[in-house]
C-alpha cells in the first residue's frame, strides 16, 4: 500500500501529538507529587492533590465531549492541550510567588484534569479522519496509537525521574508545558481540519450530551463493549496501584526490581499492540479479543507461582503482549460505529462510562488483600479477565464486533 505524503504527515503528526500529550501527563503525574512532597513533606497532601484529578476527568469526558462535535475535532484537541499547558504552567508560577498551597494546587490539578478527557476523545475522534486521508486501515492506526500511548505512559516516569534529578520538579513542569504546546503545533499544521457537524449547534448542550449517551445505549455493539469494559476495569483497576505493591513488598522484592516488574507490562503491551497492527486483517476481532482476555487472565493467575524477579518480569511482558490487541480492537469498534456528526460525543461518553466502576475495584481489593492475602488478589483479577472473555463469547453485541455499523433508530440525521 502506497500512502500519499500528506497522509503520512497526518499520521505521524497525530501520533506525535498523542505521544507528547500522554507523556506530558505522565511526567506531571510524577513531578507534581514530588514537588508537593519536597515542599510540605506530607504524603497526605500529595495524595489529596492527586485525587483531585479523578472526578473532573471522568465528568469532563462525558459532558465536555459534546464540544468536540460543536467546534470541530482538531480545534477541540488543540484547545484541550493549550488549556492543559496553562494549568500546568500555573503550578510553578504559584509555587514561586506564594509557595505550595494544597487547596490551590488541588484546584489547579482539577482544572488540568478537566481538559484531559475531551482532549483524549478529540484525538481518538481524529483517527478515522486521518485513516481515511492516509489510506491506512483504521485498526492498524489504532494499534499504532495504542503503542504510542503505552510508550508515553512508560517513558513519562523515566523522563520525569531524569528531569527532576537534573532540574528539580518545578522546572520539570515547564518541560511538560512545552510538550503540550508542541502537540498543538503538530495537530494544527499536520492533521486535516474537519468542520464541526452543523446539527451539533442546533440542539441544547445537555441534549447534545444526552444524544451521545443514548446512541451508546441503543447501539448493541457499543453497549456490549461498554459493559465488557466495565466488567474488566472492576478487576484490573487495583492491579498496579494496590495489588502489585502489596504482593511484591510481601515477597521481599527490592523497590528497584519492583519498578522493573511494573514497567514490564507496558513494554509487553507495546509489543502486542504493534504486532497486532501487522496481522489485524488476518483474524476476526472477536477471536483475538477473547484469546487476549483469556491468555492475560491465565497469566495473572499464574503470577503467584512465578519466581521473583526475573520470572515475574518475563511473565509480565508475556501478559502485556497478550493484552496488547484489546485496546486497538475496542477503539476501532468505538470509531467505526460512531457517525461522524456524533463521534466526539459518543467516544467521550464511552471513555467516561468505561472507567465508571474503577473505584469499586480499588476499594474492594484492599479488604481482599488484608483478609485473604495478595496471592488471592491475583486469582480474583485473573478470574475477572476470564469472566470478561466468557462475557464476550456470550454477548450478542460483542459477537457482532466485526460487522459494519447499523445506526440506532432515531439517531441518524
Amino acid at each position: 500500500m502506497t500512502v500519499p505524503r500528506s497522509g503520512r504527515v497526518a499520521v505521524w503528526c497525530l501520533l506525535g501529538a498523542t505521544g507528547l500529550s500522554v507523556m506530558g501527563n505522565a511526567i506531571v503525574g510524577m513531578a507534581l507529587p514530588w514537588l508537593i512532597l519536597q515542599r510540605t513533606g506530607s504524603a497526605t497532601a500529595a495524595g489529596l492533590v492527586g485525587s483531585a484529578a479523578v472526578l473532573p476527568a471522568m465528568l469532563s469526558a462525558m459532558f465536555g465531549s459534546a464540544l468536540i462535535d460543536r467546534i470541530g475535532r482538531r480545534l477541540a484537541s488543540n484547545a484541550a492541550d493549550v488549556l492543559s499547558a496553562l494549568a500546568v504552567a500555573a503550578v510553578p508560577i504559584v509555587d514561586a510567588i506564594y509557595g505550595i498551597d494544597v487547596a490551590l494546587m488541588a484546584l489547579l490539578v482539577a482544572i488540568g484534569a478537566t481538559f484531559d478527557g475531551p482532549g483524549m476523545a478529540a484525538r481518538e475522534s481524529l483517527r478515522p479522519d486521518v485513516a481515511e486521508r492516509s489510506g491506512v486501515p483504521l485498526v492498524k492506526l489504532n494499534s499504532w496509537g495504542e503503542t504510542v500511548d503505552n510508550i508515553g505512559a512508560f517513558g513519562g516516569p523515566v523522563v520525569a525521574g531524569l528531569l527532576i534529578g537534573f532540574a528539580g520538579p518545578a522546572n520539570t513542569l515547564w518541560v511538560t508545558v512545552a510538550m503540550f504546546l508542541a502537540a498543538v503545533v503538530l495537530v494544527q499544521f499536520g492533521v486535516p481540519k474537519v468542520p464541526p457537524a452543523p446539527q451539533a449547534a442546533e440542539e441544547s448542550y445537555l441534549r447534545s450530551v444526552r444524544t451521545g449517551l443514548m446512541y451508546v445505549v441503543r447501539d448493541p455493539v457499543l453497549r456490549a463493549v461498554t459493559l465488557m469494559s466495565l466488567i474488566d476495569v472492576v478487576f484490573l483497576a487495583p492491579l498496579e496501584p494496590v495489588l502489585f505493591p502489596a504482593y511484591l513488598q510481601g515477597e521481599g522484592v527490592a523497590p528497584a526490581m519492583a519498578g522493573l516488574v511494573l514497567a514490564s507490562f507496558p513494554v509487553g503491551t507495546i509489543i502486542g499492540s504493534l504486532g497486532y497492527s501487522f496481522v489485524a486483517d488476518r483474524f476476526r476481532r472477536l477471536t483475538v479479543l477473547v484469546a487476549s482476555l483469556a491468555m492475560a487472565g491465565t497469566g495473572l493467575m499464574l503470577f503467584v507461582f512465578t519466581p521473583p524477579p526475573l520470572g515475574m518480569i518475563a511473565l509480565a511482558v508475556g501478559i502485556g503482549i497478550a493484552a496488547g490487541p484489546i485496546n486497538p480492537i475496542v477503539a476501532t469498534s468505538y470509531q467505526e460505529r460512531s457517525p461522524a456528526h456524533l463521534r466526539g460525543r459518543v467516544i467521550g461518553t464511552l471513555v467516561a462510562l468505561s472507567s465508571a466502576l474503577a473505584p469499586v475495584g480499588l476499594l474492594g481489593m484492599g479488604p481482599v488483600i488484608d483478609g485473604l492475602g495478595a496471592p488471592w488478589g491475583f486469582v480474583i483479577v485473573g478470574a475477572g479477565s476470564l469472566v470478561t472473555a466468557a462475557f464476550c463469547l456470550a454477548s450478542k453485541g460483542i459477537r457482532r464486533v466485526d460487522e459494519p455499523a447499523d445506526a440506532p433508530a432515531g439517531l441518524t440525521r
